[in-house]
């Protein structure tokens, strides 16, 4: 007889998360719940929110700015941006960054449309800082990797650039704490399944306990809870 499944969740999530750190969450969620299926999708935020709103998706994982009147928001943890510099480059030899470490630098700008944009160019703005802007992504692994081939820096999440260190990338953190905000999504006329409850908070202490490591191992910058 055919083993009895015992249901399935639909995630979908933004390239930050989908890159490595979800589905890795995802996988050790699932090997301690064998009856549980999943279908997981990364796409953009905009993406995600539709998805959930349109019942394609049971939960969401987007960037934290967006609204939709068929959407319930829940925000998870804050994480800071992190500066990513290619291997060798002079700044590498700093253990924190600053806006003016960046006057003159090649920048890899992230979209041109999300609210994370609008406040990674207004700190270098704030700072009188002149970036020559060369490249644009909407997509921070695209980002590490134009990084990583000595195109420019950029300033990423702490998901995606933990996910490239190994890939001919410097992370240090970054001052001033500069947050990539995002939260889980669900669909607001339905209460989350129960195992859909238990992934959105066992994923919130999961990103806790990362920023946290990330803190400690003199990566990231104090938490703002």
């Amino acid at each position: 007889a055919a083993l009895q499944r015992a249901g399935f969740l639909r995630i979908a999530a933004l390239p930050a998360l989908a890159n490595g750190f979800l589905p890795r969450f995802a996988g050790h969620f699932l090997v301690e719940r064998p009856k549980l299926d999943l279908v997981l999708s990364g796409l953009v935020s905009h993406a995600v929110v539709a998805a959930v709103a349109q019942g394609q998706s049971d939960l969401g994982f987007a960037e934290g700015s967006i609204e939709h009147a068929a959407v319930r928001l829940e925000r998870m943890p804050r994480a800071p941006y992190m500066a990513v510099l290619p291997q060798g480059h002079r700044l590498a030899r700093k253990s924190r960054l600053r806006p003016t470490d960046f006057e003159g630098e090649n920048f890899i700008s992230l979209g041109h449309s999300s609210v994370s944009r609008f406040r990674i160019d207004r700190v270098f703005a704030d700072h009188g800082v002149r970036r020559i802007m060369r490249i644009e992504t909407p997509l921070s692994e695209i980002a590490c990797s134009l990084a990583g081939s000595g195109a420019g820096v950029t300033l990423c999440d702490p998901f995606t650039a933990t996910e490239y260190a190994s890939r001919g990338i410097v992370v240090r953190p970054f001052e001033p704490r500069v947050d990539f905000e995002f939260a889980a999504l669900y669909a607001a006329q339905r209460t989350p399944s129960p195992v859909a409850r238990e992934f959105i908070d066992n994923f919130r202490t999961h990103i806790s306990t990362f920023l946290r490591q990330q803190q400690c191992e003199g990566r990231g910058v104090p938490l703002s809870v």
